[in-house]
């Protein structure tokens, strides 16, 4: 039964015009309905620059969002680093993730977005994010909100990507009132899901985040202008034509926008003092105490960013022992955030307000299949009934162009191919690009009938390259007999951080230490072995597999164009010739997981 809200006046000023509300994609993960929800009657109070004393003294500050009633409810609380007088507005910023306030506050929960400790508006000194400090900060925050007037002592957490990240490690503090969390689209590994992919700097992400992050700090945005910005860029055609501008010149804008010093010496620190993972990455990252986390989990994330946040969701699976659920819904890289709110709400219903929602009868596990566009549900992920396959690279012809083969059987024969690594910004005549091949193709032969692809991915190369380092992308398709081109799964691997983490790797992923380099011996053979994002897929009948080896992050890579979320990344090293092997003792393969044909 719902949980009976007290009476206490209502205080702060009324909202006049509200931030506007645009739900877009899905809000439900799978197809179905709550049972009992939450609805839309309250109206809203707003109070800007809320204080929040933290135990040392430090003055944290908050929008507060909260129903316009007598009465105590729960609260929501949105953290991150990112200045909070962006958000509400409707821009499709990619930090405008705290959520829909007007549709959330108005079915009885308050909406407390915070700024961390030295950002924002917020006192204190500016500490790198996720750190041992800001996570005590968050606990501490929650216990602040639960002891308020207009909050019943159930608090739960809100926000995508940031606001997801810090769920985890928040739950993980176990602060008394936080009864349940919704991480959608977060992270768990600082070094390998953020700073670095593969061993290689995410400079193609982290150059424009902490130029605009860092600059955007001491914005002032007044609250009635914030909601009724809402009104004019919550609109499609706008978002569309504002994303492309972001996108499109995210490389011009660090050199354009001026952070503030204490977020370039972040930026500095990742890139050039903490090149391994260590000490420095696992106090911030969160999987290392998933296993402390004792409150419901709703894990969720999409197949559209496979560069960030989708890694993250399936390592928390597997290391939360709390009640959880897993959802991965279909690839969606829209900001502000406005998908699952439906879902969300019906989780917070269920274990903030004691309503019997259904949200807890759903399966352990759902997914969008992509291919056929539907819902499908397993016990567990990876799917139990899932069958591992292995294709093996192989290649009837000494010329590199391709395409190659992907078959069951071992080659017969041993066979090499090459291909050039040549780094970003290397200056080179273009009309080499011409005459030298930088990615391998491989195709599977066509499938005979309708085939789901869903679960893990595995690739193994025997390599050598005539340098002491180099980079290894991997990257697969769905081709259609039309030649049309759907993407589906990325991998990457630096050479020399080559060295498996045995006891982090899990059955379904690959894990590699990156506690140091292991510089290649120039021609001499080593085996790579990485795992490339999960994915889940209907093959269509006459469709192929699509497998594509490169060194080079620009080319093979994938943009919120392409429906993803993807940033390049500091790789190869060194200019160098690499080789790929086939057949023999250590054939180079790809292990799929197949489940069954239609």
């Amino acid at each position: 039964m719902a949980i009976a809200e007290q009476a206490t006046p209502a205080k702060g000023s009324t909202v006049r015009v509200r931030p506007l509300t645009k739900l877009t994609g899905e809000q439900f993960a799978g197809d179905w309905t709550p049972k009992k929800a939450s609805v839309p009657v309250y109206d809203l109070l707003f109070e800007p620059d809320v204080s929040i004393p933290l135990p040392d003294g430090t003055i944290l500050r908050g929008d507060l969002y909260r129903p316009k009633a007598d009465g105590t409810f729960p609260a929501l609380v949105a953290w991150s680093g990112y200045t909070k007088e962006l958000q509400n507005t409707g821009l499709p910023l990619p930090i405008n993730e705290v959520g829909q306030v007007s549709y959330i506050v108005s079915r009885g929960y308050c909406h407390l977005t915070v700024n961390a400790r030295g950002t924002g508006k917020s006192g204190g000194d500016h500490m790198m994010h996720f750190s041992p400090q800001e996570q005590k900060d968050v606990a501490d925050t929650i216990e602040w909100a639960a002891a308020q007037p207009w909050c019943n002592g159930n608090v739960g957490m809100v926000g995508m990507s940031y606001f997801a990240a810090i769920q985890y490690l928040a739950a993980a503090q176990q602060p008394p009132h936080l009864k349940a969390i919704f991480p959608y689209l977060g992270f768990t590994d600082l070094y390998r899901h953020f700073a670095y992919h593969g061993g290689a700097f995410h400079s193609g992400f982290f150059a424009p985040y902490y130029a605009f992050v860092g600059a955007t700090q001491k914005m002032s945005v007044p609250p009635m202008l914030r909601h009724l910005m809402s009104h004019i860029f919550n609109r499609n055609w706008i978002q569309k034509q504002i994303t492309s501008f972001f996108f499109k010149n995210e490389k011009k804008m660090p050199q354009q926008m001026h952070p503030e010093e204490a977020w370039m010496r972040d930026f500095a620190e990742l890139a050039f003092d903490e090149p391994y993972d260590g000490p420095f990455y696992q106090e911030k990252s969160a999987w290392p105490v998933l296993d402390r986390i004792q409150v419901p989990v709703c894990i969720g994330t999409n197949w559209a960013n496979p560069g960030l946040h989708m890694r993250g969701a399936f390592q928390a699976w597997h290391g939360i022992q709390a009640p959880k659920k897993l959802f991965i819904g279909p690839p969606d890289p829209r900001w502000p955030w406005s998908n699952y709110h439906g879902e969300a709400l019906a989780w917070y219903d269920h274990y903030l307000k004691g309503l019997d929602t259904g949200v807890d009868e759903q399966p352990a596990v759902r997914y969008w299949l992509q291919g056929a566009d539907c819902w499908k549900s397993a016990s567990d992920w990876p799917v139990p009934e899932a069958v591992t396959q292995r294709l093996y690279l192989a290649t009837s012809s000494n010329e590199s162009e391709g395409p190659h083969s992907l078959q069951g059987e071992l080659p017969s024969q041993q066979t090499t191919l090459k291909f050039a690594a040549i780094p970003q910004g290397m200056q080179y005549p273009k009309e080499l690009d011409k005459y030298t091949t930088q990615v391998l193709s491989y195709l599977s032969e066509p499938f005979g009938e309708e085939t789901e692809l869903t679960g893990p991915i595995k690739l193994q190369l025997r390599l050598a390259s005539t340098a002491i380092d180099t980079h290894v992308i991997a990257r697969l398709s769905d081709l259609s007999p039309q030649g049309e081109v759907r993407l589906l799964s990325f991998g990457w691997l630096q050479a020399s951080h080559r060295k498996i983490d045995e006891k982090l790797s899990r059955s379904d992923e690959i894990i590699h230490e990156h506690r140091g380099s292991e510089p290649l011996i120039p021609g001499d053979p080593v085996t790579l072995s990485f795992s490339l994002t999960p994915t889940a897929n209907l093959f269509k009948k006459g469709h192929r597999l699509k497998l594509e080896i490169g060194s080079r992050p620009d080319i093979l890579n994938a943009t919120v164009f392409d429906n993803f979320i993807y940033f390049p990344y500091e790789a190869p090293p060194y200019p160098a010739r690499n080789t790929v092997f086939h057949g023999g003792a250590s054939a180079s393969y790809l292990e799929i997981s197949v489940l069954g044909n239609r």
